[in-house]
C-alpha cells in the first residue's frame, strides 16, 4: 500500500500541467456607422408577407375544431399595407392579418385587419447579435367591433408573437464581426462591443463600437 502511494505521488508530481486557455488581449477599435433605409427593410417584410402561404401563428388560448384560433400574415388588408415605416424616430409597421378565433360566449369570429406594431432593437453582446422585439400596440378588425372581443385578442396576438417570433434577427455574428489574417496561423479580431441606433429621417443607422481581439 505504502509503494502505492510513493508511486502515485510521483506521477503527480510529473505529470505535464493542464494547458492555460488561451488568453486574449482586447482594445478599443472605434466605430463604424451602417445605415438601413426604411425601403430596406420594407421590401424584407413585404417579401415574407406576400409569399405563396405567408407565415400564420396559433394563438395561445382557444380553438380547436372547426375553429382555429390562428392568424396569418397578409400583404394588405382592408386598404392597409403591411410595410415598415420610421416616424419621428421609431420603426413602426402596420401588419396586415387574417384569422380566426374562438370568443367566449360568441363562438368562432373569422376577422381581417391590421395591427399597428413597434419595433424595439437589442444588442445582445453575448450572442452577437442585433434583434428587434415585435409589440403590437393595437388592432384594427373589418366587421369585428372591439368591444365583442375586448383587449384579449391584442394580448393573444403579443403572446403568439412572443412565442413564434421574438425576438426577430436583424443581424448575426458574421455580419457584426471581422477577421483580419496577419499571417497563415494567425489572425485579427473586430467584435462588436456596443450596438446603438437611431433613426433619422428614412434611415436606420447602427453606430456599432468595436474592440481589437488578438490572442497573446
Amino acid at each position: 500500500m505504502k509503494a502505492l502511494a510513493t508511486l502515485l505521488c510521483f506521477v503527480l508530481t510529473f505529470a505535464p500541467a493542464p494547458a492555460l486557455a488561451r488568453q486574449e488581449r482586447v482594445s478599443r477599435a472605434g466605430e463604424v456607422v451602417v445605415v438601413l433605409n426604411e425601403e430596406f427593410l420594407n421590401s424584407l417584410l413585404v417579401a415574407v408577407a406576400s409569399r405563396p402561404e405567408p407565415p400564420s401563428f396559433p394563438l395561445s388560448k382557444g380553438g380547436g375544431g372547426k375553429c382555429e384560433s390562428r392568424v396569418q400574415l397578409l400583404p394588405e388588408a382592408g386598404g392597409t399595407r403591411t410595410g415598415v415605416r420610421f416616424v419621428e424616430g421609431r420603426i413602426t409597421a402596420p401588419v396586415a392579418f387574417r384569422g380566426s378565433y374562438d370568443a367566449p360566449l360568441v363562438g368562432c369570429l373569422r376577422f381581417e385587419g391590421w395591427a399597428d406594431t413597434s419595433f424595439q432593437l437589442e444588442f445582445d453582446r453575448a450572442r452577437q447579435t442585433l434583434g428587434a422585439r415585435v409589440t403590437v400596440r393595437d388592432l384594427k378588425l373589418k366587421n369585428v367591433p372591439t368591444s365583442l372581443i375586448g383587449g384579449g385578442l391584442t394580448g393573444l396576438v403579443q403572446d403568439a408573437i412572443d412565442d413564434r417570433v421574438n425576438p426577430v434577427e436583424i443581424l448575426r455574428a458574421e455580419q457584426l464581426g471581422a477577421r483580419v489574417p496577419v499571417t497563415r496561423t494567425d489572425e485579427l479580431r473586430l467584435r462588436a462591443a456596443d450596438v446603438r441606433h437611431e433613426v433619422v429621417g428614412r434611415e436606420l443607422r447602427l453606430h456599432i463600437v468595436y474592440e481589437l481581439v488578438q490572442a497573446n
